[in-house]
């Protein structure tokens, strides 16, 4: 036993001091933002419009999974391999990304909207080979105004735990909304709850990025752009979440001002049947989903039944095989009437969500 001993105590003395160290630079660099911050535009990107005009304006939600996971790709952590993965997975390759990227930006520069509301977005991040897509979509809509709210800023993310040469590393990610009008207002609000230490140092810090936007028939139309938690086995995390948004949404429509939220839930809506997009699925535990009373009556959830926004991604895109769900939606104000709403199908080519479209009257 002592021979053995004295043939492990070296190994496990630096492992006890390689985990102690990951914890005490996470402890100490760990990002924690609170409460609400004013926002400027990105880089100084404003647009020329100060008032909306229109009463019919159109808007895109899309979660562009950080140019990292497009079809060919899937995120090794949704495999379970925390400790260690497959060798040059913890990334996706780096041509791979410059194809992503570039489909979103062909995606944004060729979609007729008035608004694009996108989740997580990279501004210099590892796992994205340090690509600026923030930097790139203000180039692909120079006359849009473009506000950015971090929501994931970690000096290093370290997993697969046992692979240090092939960490996640650091990531600078967040929302980004593009406007073809000028806000009045633009803040960060951070969102409430948190995983319990040390879990919370490598996880995003979930906020809402809330604009307000003028408009000639009086009221103002209140925007927000949202990405609520994932990996929370017991909801609690977006429970409290989306207490926290009914609160601010209902304010802000009692207040008579039109209301339209946007962006990727991470639950389903209320009356979306999820066996209609896997009907060969005999047994699951079905994901979490809203339920039917959260809002007051007049309320739309406005969502594609037909078309998954969101595929299982611990495998590469097969179109036979690969679960789908909807979990990319909007949420509108009584005073807003839903016209049209679609999910653009591209066979999930340049991420693990796909674009959603809507159409909505502001009523006068």
């Amino acid at each position: 036993m002592r021979k053995i001993w004295r043939w492990l105590r070296i190994p496990l003395a630096i492992l006890a001091l390689y985990l102690v160290g990951i914890l005490l630079y996470g402890t100490v660099t760990d990002w924690r933002p609170k409460g609400e911050t004013d926002l400027v535009a990105s880089a100084g990107q404003r647009a020329a419009s100060t008032q909306i005009q229109d009463s019919v304006l159109t808007f895109v939600t899309w979660n562009v999974g950080y140019g990292g996971l497009g079809a060919a790709d899937y995120f090794f952590y949704n495999r379970g391999d925390f400790f260690w993965t497959d060798f040059g997975k913890a990334r996706s390759p780096r041509e791979n990304v410059d194809a992503y990227v570039a489909g979103q930006e062909l995606t944004i520069s060729s979609t007729q909207s008035d608004f694009f509301l996108l989740q997580e977005v990279d501004t210099a991040s590892r796992r994205s080979y340090y690509t600026n897509q923030l930097a790139q979509a203000r180039d692909v809509r120079p006359d849009y105004s473009v506000y950015y709210a971090p929501n994931f800023q970690s000096r290093n993310v370290p997993i697969p735990l046992f692979q240090p040469w092939d960490h996640y590393g650091a990531v600078q990610s967040g929302l980004v909304t593009l406007s073809r009008f000028q806000p009045s207002e633009a803040q960060r609000l951070q969102l409430p709850g948190e995983f319990p230490w040390p879990t919370r140092m490598f996880q995003l810090d979930r906020c809402a990025l809330r604009q307000v936007f003028p408009t000639a028939a009086g009221p103002d139309l209140v925007v927000y752009n949202v990405h609520l938690s994932a990996y929370d086995s017991d909801g609690s995390l977006r429970r409290q979440q989306m207490a926290y948004l009914r609160e601010r949404v209902t304010a802000d429509y009692a207040a008579g001002q039109y209301v339209i939220v946007g962006g990727d839930w991470n639950q389903i809506p209320p009356g979306f049947n999820w066996f209609s997009l896997n009907p060969t699925v005999e047994e699951t535990i079905l994901p979490p989903g809203v339920a039917f009373d959260f809002l007051p009556s007049g309320w739309i959830w406005a969502y594609d039944p037909a078309t998954g926004s969101v595929r299982r991604s611990d495998e590469a895109y097969d179109a036979h095989r690969s679960e789908k769900s909807v979990i990319d939606y909007f949420l509108c104000s009584p005073n807003v009437r839903l016209r049209r709403v679609k999910t653009i199908n591209q066979a999930f080519q340049f991420s693990d969500h796909q674009p959603v479209y809507l159409e909505a009257e502001l009523l006068r």
